[in-house]
């Protein structure tokens, strides 16, 4: 038998409760289930599956920053014109080109 030692971890006891079911079903313990994600972790040298933040925390930030590119955007057009350094047939044609792909 390998050399073993004991881990003792807290863990929310309805998780648990979930997880022993879970486990069960699958025809191991807790214990085993443990061993299996450690061994899987040290052989790749990472933890074996994806952990990532909320995908709509990460839609909600990737909107905000958008906005806020769009509002600096606006920002700066508002001061050139403020400044009279604009052109509005330039900013007509630039848009036409920026959508259909050429200048009429």
């Amino acid at each position: 038998m390998a050399d073993v030692t004991n881990l003792n971890i807290k863990i929310d006891r309805d998780l648990k409760v979930k997880a022993d079911k879970l486990f069960s079903d699958m025809g191991m313990n807790l214990t085993t289930a443990v061993n299996v994600f450690v061994r899987q972790a040290v052989l790749e040298r990472a933890i074996p599956f994806r952990i990532c933040r909320n995908i709509e925390n990460i839609e909600m930030a990737t909107n905000i920053e958008q906005r806020r590119a769009a509002m600096q955007e606006i920002r700066d057009l508002l001061a050139d014109v403020d400044g009279n350094n604009i052109d509005l047939d330039q900013m007509r044609a630039e848009r036409r080109e920026a959508k259909y792909g050429r200048v009429d």
